[in-house]
């Protein structure tokens, strides 16, 4: 259960999630073998999961969220480089929504 803004310098408590914005992103996780051993089949499969994560109004007004696979959740000013990086695909234009 998400208790407060994920903005480690606000974490304002959850009391409604019509105030903010809520992000959910799915990581996929999968386990490393710890040999070397080129031949060894391995029979682990992914492990998805979906996780949530609220900022609050007052930063959600300034902030957005960014999964990256090898640092986790960063937040990102709205109107970086880094957001607009987001809002568009690798050609340039607008990324498509998904549901």
């Amino acid at each position: 259960m998400l208790a407060h803004c994920v903005n480690h310098e606000c974490s304002a408590p959850v009391h409604s999630f019509s105030e903010g914005r809520l992000f959910q992103f799915e990581v996929v996780s999968i386990s490393v073998s710890a040999s070397d051993d080129v031949g060894e089949i391995s029979d682990e499969k992914p492990h998805k999961q979906n996780v949530q994560f609220w900022l609050c109004g007052s930063c959600a007004a300034s902030m957005t969220l960014r999964l990256e696979p090898a640092r986790g959740v960063k937040l990102i000013p709205l109107g970086s480089e880094f957001e607009k990086d987001l809002a568009s695909g690798p050609s340039g234009q607008p990324a498509a929504a998904s549901s």
